[in-house]
């Protein structure tokens, strides 16, 4: 996955989670809306740590370690 290619994925988890967030507000379900913005958090930390897994395993294998 490309720099570009994951940030447009967090950008859109960003705005999908924001806009589930206002709406679940509007009908007085905060509770609902906290719970979707955490899961928006915890799948976002996802997609980078993959990514930064793939960083370490690439400098593993450049130094030969």
């Amino acid at each position: 996955m490309s720099g570009v290619d994951l940030i447009l994925k967090l950008v859109g988890l960003g705005i999908l989670v924001t806009v589930a967030y206002s709406v679940l507000e509007r009908l007085d379900r905060k509770e609902w809306g906290q719970l979707i913005a955490l899961a928006g958090i915890a799948v976002g930390f996802l997609l980078v740590l993959r990514e930064v897994s793939q960083l370490f395993q690439s400098v593993r294998t450049m130094f030969n370690l």
